[in-house]
């Protein structure tokens, strides 16, 4: 469908139409995300993909993906804690 003429208003059934489009397109946005979801957290619950990997796979970022694993009840890596417990310290002792 194309817009109206700028010389011409909108009809009614233009808009209720564009409104039923957009829904139509925030419905499947909202499904697909969530499939991506469940996408990620399986992969973060198998192990076998590096964190690092599924984010940049995804889209999302690292920051995002690990607030869904947190959420979700995964935790980080093991091999991942003492790197992370390393990190935190230094950016604690910057910090006035």
């Amino acid at each position: 469908m194309t817009p109206t003429p700028a010389d011409e208003p909108p009809t009614l059934e233009e808009i209720t139409a564009a409104g039923t489009r957009r829904q139509r397109d925030a419905d499947r946005l909202k499904k697909s995300s969530d499939d991506l979801r469940e996408l990620v957290l399986t992969a973060l619950r198998e192990g076998h993909l590096k964190p690092t990997e599924v984010a940049k796979a995804s889209g999302w970022t690292g920051a995002h993906v690990r607030k869904m694993a947190r959420d979700a009840g995964i935790e980080a890596d093991e091999r991942y804690a003492e790197r992370a417990a390393r990190l935190k310290k230094a950016q604690n002792e910057e910090q006035p």
